[in-house]
């Protein structure tokens, strides 16, 4: 990618964790205060004049609204095996009783 401000070439890198600019495959790097939750958003760094350029997204997601999707997604997945869970158990259900029923006296019913 081409340097907006000064026409040199720039290195694709990452922010890990918000705390440094690094090229990729590489450790050392550059001191920032970006990034949140372990996310590691593409970024590019212009050695000639020392800026970073960081897209943003359309719609920047807060903690708030990462962390509401992510319950929203459990929930929904938590749903989902519960009634997995009462059909079996139905299921078993309704095999112990028609196994009970066929082993019983007919006179006993």
């Amino acid at each position: 990618m081409e340097c907006p401000f000064c026409g040199g070439e720039m290195k694709e890198g990452t922010i890990p964790s918000g705390l440094k600019w690094v090229e990729d495959g590489e450790w050392e790097g550059i001191p920032l205060t970006v990034g949140l939750l372990g996310r590691a958003p593409k970024s590019f760094y212009c050695p000639d004049c020392r800026r970073i350029i960081l897209p943003v997204p359309e719609k920047a997601e807060g903690v708030l609204d990462l962390v509401e999707r992510k319950l929203d997604e459990a929930s929904g997945r938590l749903d989902e095996a519960k009634k997995q869970w009462e059909a079996r158990r139905t299921r078993e259900k309704e095999e112990k009783r028609k196994k009970e029923f066929g082993s019983k006296d007919p006179w006993e019913l």
